[in-house]
């Protein structure tokens, strides 16, 4: 066994539980070292359910003592955003609404990983229901006077502290890739219906998608092999073939094109944090790749122009729909949440129509974009500066979405991965998106730059016998 199996990687962990070196109870218990030691402080997680963990690491163990078959998870504790129905579990999306549910069904991705044999290690903060991208209580463990991003900031937090090696959350808007690259942790905003939403509390339905996070690319490509697939439940969820998710880095890239925005999201970033991301994208050049500066075709300005726009008003519509019944409960809403709800009452029924039909011009201009300059993916920075200084006299709130917002309304598949650290001790985060239909390849780009850097293995400066913030400005 290695010194503290909390350090290891899924991949890792899973060879050394097979070949019987490592016991998942060995592992779970140093996951809850990790937790009673860092959580007073970091405030990852609403609900701690470290006896369904330690169940299912005894049922692992006891079957590969006995020889038997096991799920490609058994053992294997997993933190669960608050976000998703998990029975017999408080599941409270943040809210004051929901302060008491306990749900009686599992959300379809938490009842896929059970049934890989993973154990609940507990339920993970989310801005309130996840229309935001502050976290708040959550503090960044690479700095702690910073917000760890949203609205999946308490997996991202988890994993990052390494509470736990895996975890689940959302993205509508960039919930999924803000907070993994503000805490140094790996992601995948997948193709929409690529991974079931049934029983996850939806904010907007246009482009809610569920995902795996981790701190090594490896590690979500195996968690979407898992994940990935046809759910009857999910009216959104698309009957089509399971890509082939790489297990390994591809070892020639001779021929892929990266194309780089710098108009639309490499101006008016944190030079920090875009020098960190040229230098990751260097990587995918010794292999082969181009990197391929591409500018706005005049025939995109309209869209360009509106793509914020699109994505809050077709959010504001759907959020005030979901939350309508809810509304007579508006008291216990955070009035930051309320206040973007209700937003939805002022919408026009054309404006909601005008605002598809432009989501729908975006997406075609950006495959044309693909097409005409024959690229694999797109290459920016993941967030634009670093994650904001909590604030005790105001609501929370985290980075911004200009940067992850058009690939949601494009529809296309996004990875934000480690590109290192800045000098500021801060961790940066490279975003890559692609076609939705290009998502494996999407996913062994990422691997790459994360095999060759290896940013996973690094380590947060705090700890809690040496309870100092490194960062700053």
């Amino acid at each position: 066994m290695t010194e503290d199996a909390a350090d290891l990687s899924l991949v890792e962990i899973l060879d050394q539980l097979n070949d019987r070196k490592l016991s998942a109870r060995e592992l779970v218990n140093d996951c809850l070292r990790r937790i009673e030691d860092a959580e007073p402080t970091i405030r990852a997680f609403v609900t701690q359910t470290p006896h369904l963990a330690l169940a299912a690491a005894r049922r692992a163990d006891d079957a590969r003592a006995k020889g038997l078959a096991v799920g490609p998870l058994a053992g294997v504790p997993v933190a669960v955003k608050d976000l998703f129905l998990t029975r017999g579990v408080l599941t409270t999306a943040g809210s004051r609404v929901f302060a008491s549910y306990v749900p009686t069904e599992d959300a379809a991705v938490w009842q896929r990983l059970a049934a890989a044999g993973a154990g609940l290690l507990g339920k993970t903060t989310t801005h309130e229901f996840a229309y935001g991208t502050g976290s708040s209580p959550t503090r960044n463990p690479w700095d702690i006077r910073r917000t760890p991003g949203g609205s999946s900031g308490g997996s991202a937090a988890a994993l990052a502290m390494r509470m736990a090696p895996v975890a689940t959350g959302t993205d509508t808007g960039g919930s999924l890739r803000i907070p993994a690259a503000a805490c140094g942790v790996s992601t995948l905003r997948s193709a929409i219906g690529r991974l079931s939403r049934y029983g996850v509390i939806p904010l907007c339905p246009s482009f809610d998608v569920t995902g795996p996070m981790a701190r090594r690319m490896l590690d979500v490509s195996l968690l979407m092999r898992v994940l990935a697939g046809y759910d009857v439940r999910d009216p959104g969820s698309h009957d089509a073939a399971v890509p082939d998710y790489p297990s390994a880095p591809p070892a020639d890239l001779t021929g892929v094109r990266i194309g780089l925005p710098i108009e639309m999201s490499w101006k008016e970033v944190d030079e920090r944090f875009a020098d960190v991301c040229r230098e990751a994208l260097h990587e995918l050049v010794t292999r082969g790749a181009k990197l391929v500066e591409i500018g706005t075709p005049a025939l995109a300005q309209e869209v360009l122009r509106e793509h914020d726009g699109v994505f809050d008003t077709i959010t504001q519509v759907e959020a005030l729909e979901i939350h309508d019944k809810l509304l007579p409960h508006s008291h216990l809403y955070t009035p930051q949440v309320r206040d973007r709800v209700q937003m939805g009452e002022t919408v026009s029924p054309e404006r909601y129509t005008e605002a598809l039909q432009l989501r729908d011009r975006w997406e075609s201009k950006w495959r044309q974009i693909m097409s005409d300059h024959r690229l694999d993916a797109i290459a920016h920075p993941t967030i634009d500066a670093p994650p904001p200084l909590i604030d005790a006299g105001r609501e929370p709130d985290g980075p911004h979405i200009r940067l992850s917002v058009p690939w949601s309304v494009a529809g296309f598949a996004a990875l934000s991965v480690p590109a290192g650290l800045d000098d500021r001790g801060l961790p940066v985060g490279l975003s890559l998106a692609a076609l939705p239909e290009r998502e494996a390849q999407l996913l062994g780009l990422g691997i790459v730059i994360d095999e060759e850097l290896q940013s996973w293995r690094k380590q947060p400066p705090w700890s809690p016998r040496a309870a100092w913030a490194h960062g700053g400005d």
